[in-house]
């Protein structure tokens, strides 16, 4: 049997009640790729909204919603990459829709017609769950050194980071130390070293920065709240007693 064979159909049908909650983005994008003649962009959108069809984030919204803010932010930042862009759409789509994807994503070149480029930038952005620090520095450091990718995954982590309150309180620190540890220094080499990229460079740090140190108030504010409740739990247990 053929590899292509093997690509797996997808329902063009989309619930106009989900669409809703995601067009006003789809559109911009579309829109602004039509203009800006970026053919790449056009497909990888049509393509993304197929590949996350039926997929929610913690917060109930369609899963689409994510890239599509990924790739708006990276076009308000003055990304106009077609590659980019297009990459940005597709970059979850090797973590969360392997079973739509069973040859790893060469689907999206084989059968998409997408260029081999973009899968590349996808490939250096999946990541596996469970890596150890140094496992995570390798990693990153391995993004840091496409400046095409370290876009897309900055505006990732930029709207990931305005979403943790769907997290728990561990999951959260973990994904405030890695920002820290790893994601806002990657920033910053990027930001010396990609000139061509400064301004947004500069931006996503910044507001990375800005939403790491309020996120980790807020979640100093509910340990102590969740320590306070402990003890008054505590003490009126051995009151009772």
């Amino acid at each position: 049997m053929k590899k292509q064979d093997k690509i797996i159909p997808m329902n063009d049908i989309f619930d106009e009640n989900e669409a809703v909650k995601y067009m006003k983005s789809y559109m911009f994008i579309k829109g602004f790729a039509f203009g800006k003649g970026l053919r790449q962009t056009i497909l990888s959108l049509a393509v993304a909204r197929r590949l996350h069809e039926g997929q929610y984030r913690k917060d109930g919204t369609p899963y689409i919603s994510h890239p599509l803010k990924v790739c708006t932010t990276l076009i308000s930042y003055g990304i106009e990459d077609d590659v980019t862009l297009s990459a940005a759409l597709l970059h979850d789509v090797l973590e969360d829709c392997k079973e739509k994807l069973p040859l790893e994503g060469s689907e999206l070149v084989l059968e998409y017609g997408l260029d081999q480029e973009i899968l590349e930038i996808i490939r250096l952005l999946t990541k596996e769950s469970g890596l150890d620090d140094y496992e995570l520095s390798v990693y990153f450091k391995r993004i840091e050194e496409n400046p095409k990718a370290a876009l897309i995954k900055l505006a990732d982590r930029l709207h990931n980071s305005s979403t943790l309150y769907t997290f728990s309180n561990e999951r959260m620190k973990k994904y405030l130390r890695e920002t820290k540890k790893f994601m806002i220094p990657m920033a910053s080499y990027c930001k010396k070293y990609y000139p061509e990229y400064n301004n947004a460079f500069c931006i996503l740090k910044n507001n990375i920065e800005m939403l790491n140190s309020t996120m980790m108030v807020m979640l100093e504010k509910l340990e102590e709240g969740a320590k306070g409740k402990r003890e008054e739990e505590n003490e009126y247990g051995r009151a009772v007693l």
